[in-house]
């Protein structure tokens, strides 16, 4: 009878041991989740500079292309 009940016991700290772990990883889980919205918005900020640097350089770009067409027009008819 003795067995019995200390096998029941061990079955029992077992199962206390097998959710302490799980909610371990889910606390780690939900502090990772929580972190997400803020990495998000960063991410959007970065991207949103990337892009008004590329759209202005694109403009630089295209700027330059028809100051040298110019300056190979002048070059010509000289």
């Amino acid at each position: 009878m003795e067995d019995k009940f200390d096998l029941i016991l061990s079955a029992i700290n077992d199962l206390k041991e097998g959710q302490a772990r799980i909610e371990k990883r889910l606390d780690s889980i939900d502090s990772k989740l929580a972190g997400i919205p803020e990495s998000y918005e960063n991410l959007e900020t970065f991207v949103g500079k990337q892009q008004r640097i590329i759209d202005e350089l694109s403009a630089r770009s295209v700027e330059h292309g028809v100051e040298i067409k110019t300056l190979n027009n002048v070059v010509r008819n000289q």
